[in-house]
């Protein structure tokens, strides 16, 4: 039996083998014994790829699409405002090694960030153009000051910023269509929790990341039986776990948070960066913080500084004026679309075509929300005889209420629930204040009764059209999973991470995540 590799194929070693054959997309329990020691090492001539090979050839297709972006730009400068002058020579000379000195955050990222993305490098590709500009403009001056073209650096400014992010954008897409970008990973740690990694793994294909197995601790989880005690409290050595990560061969090695709070374990991780591939590091407290933390050093000592929670007036207000302009903006632009559905719902099926359902906003107020009408007229009547078809369980009471194909859907409604258009009237929500552009998601009052303790905090904030779970999958997260997340949006709110998620949006609707 082998691991799925991403160009070749890695061979379990026959102590390794579970009862049972790895299935396509799932993980399988690798039970300890760990390979006995006289096998070990044997593994070390195993892989016959290069390490990182996803950031080797991605760092290399990103500055193809730089440099494409850099002569397209230029071609349009060019033909828009006429003529070859000195001063383009400046243009041209300055992008260059501006690209390459902010490599640091627009090359490779990738290699290590599985979730990185267009959202995420948007203020990097930001940060360059307007430092090309501004040095542009200054070195112009310098050469001649009666002869700075500063309608050609502008234009060529904004039209680096749109190509960049689209070349960037589709590089990426094409590689995650491609073999050598998907990475082997083995997940270390109680069957708990690697179960709960190789989910969110499973929900995200993008990611590239396959967790062919992973090794469960027999020590801290009781339902895993130790049949090899090699250390008092009957938890693997380092040593074993070092030699099972080179037998596999794997490019990522992730550990739980069972594992990164164990005293012991500093000389496990050393171990494994010598090896050369990534090491993830999951606490036990990120659930609670997130990525609200600022990481400096102490005379050596690393320090995680979690920041003050504030919320705070001005820039509240900031985000609420982003809301009005947003909503009223798109309510006008997308009036053709709005009437198209109105009129779809009308000729597909009877009822009414707006959908009015009482939701739980910010302080417990509660508001109508407004969708446009996706199931039959009598939905809510019927929704106990489907209650058993609720995937996340639970029926309609407890968690959420989703059904895949749910016989209620209406034809045109089906089309509207793929690409979200069903939740375009909320913008009338969020120009009336209801709602915000981002935020939690907006919960039924059963939902609502469900959310205790912390988690509450989610009530600081207007519920949004879309979010940390919008983004992440949508219906496919469950419940506490889904809070967990709201939870964390607003503990580490900023109106530039409402930005990101705005981007982050539109190709999460493209392609349906979550969509039901």
């Amino acid at each position: 039996m082998s691991v799925r590799g991403t160009t070749t194929e890695f061979q379990l070693p026959a102590a390794l083998l579970p009862a049972s054959g790895v299935s396509s997309g799932q993980a399988d329990l690798v039970d300890f014994p760990l390979p006995p020691p006289a096998r070990r090492g044997y593994g070390e001539h195993v892989r016959t790829r290069p390490r990182d090979q996803r950031g080797h050839l991605l760092r290399r297709l990103l500055l193809v699409a730089d440099l494409g972006a850099l002569c397209m730009a230029f071609l349009v400068v060019e033909l828009t405002l006429g003529g070859f002058r000195s001063a383009d020579v400046v243009l041209l000379a300055l992008c260059v090694p501006l690209l390459v000195g902010h490599g640091h955050r627009l090359y490779h990222l990738d290699s290590h960030r599985a979730d990185y993305g267009a959202a995420d490098e948007l203020g990097p590709v930001l940060q360059v153009t307007t430092l090309w500009c501004w040095a542009a403009i200054v070195l112009m001056w310098l050469m001649d000051p009666q002869d700075v073209a500063i309608p050609r650096v502008m234009l060529f400014g904004g039209l680096m910023i749109v190509l960049l992010m689209a070349l960037r954008s589709g590089v990426r897409a094409f590689a995650r269509r491609q073999k050598w970008y998907f990475q082997d990973a083995l997940v270390i740690g109680p069957a708990s929790q690697a179960q709960a990694i190789l989910r969110k793994l499973e929900r995200h294909p993008e990611w590239g990341i396959q967790a062919a197995v992973y090794a469960a601790m027999p020590g801290r989880d009781p339902s895993v039986r130790n049949r090899r005690r090699d250390d008092l409290d009957g938890n693997p050595s380092d040593e074993d776990l070092i030699a099972l990560v080179k037998e596999l061969g794997v490019d990522r090695v992730m550990l739980a948070p069972a594992v990164t709070q164990h005293p012991g374990r500093a000389e496990l991780i050393c171990g494994l960066t010598a090896l050369g591939i990534h090491v993830d590091l999951i606490p036990s407290w990120s659930d609670v913080v997130g990525a609200r933390l600022d990481l400096h050093e102490m005379e050596g000592m690393p320090v995680l500084t979690i920041p003050r929670t504030e919320l705070r007036p001005s820039a509240l207000r900031l985000k609420r004026m982003l809301d009005i302009v947003v909503s009223g903006a798109a309510l006008l632009a997308l009036s053709p679309l709005l009437l198209a559905c109105l009129i779809a719902i009308k000729i597909d099926s009877r009822g009414p075509v707006l959908f009015r359902q009482r939701r739980v906003g910010r302080d417990d107020d509660p508001f109508a929300l407004l969708k446009f009408r996706s199931m039959c007229a009598n939905a809510e009547e019927i929704k106990d005889e489907i209650a058993e078809m609720s995937f996340h369980g639970g029926g309609i009471d407890n968690g959420m209420f989703k059904v895949r194909a749910d016989p209620r859907i209406t034809r045109v409604g089906a089309v509207l629930r793929r690409y979200s258009l069903d939740e375009l009237p909320q913008l009338v929500n969020i120009l009336r204040g209801d709602m915000s552009l981002v935020g939690p998601r907006p919960l039924i009052e059963s939902e609502d009764r469900q959310v205790e303790g912390r988690f509450r905090a989610r009530l600081g904030l207007t519920p949004g059209l879309t979010g940390l779970w919008q983004v992440h999958g949508r219906s496919d997260i469950p419940f506490d999973e889904m809070v967990s997340l709201d939870y964390l949006y607003v503990t580490n709110w900023s109106l530039w991470g409402d930005v990101k998620l705005l981007v982050r949006t539109f190709p999460t609707v493209m392609k349906g995540m979550g969509a039901y």
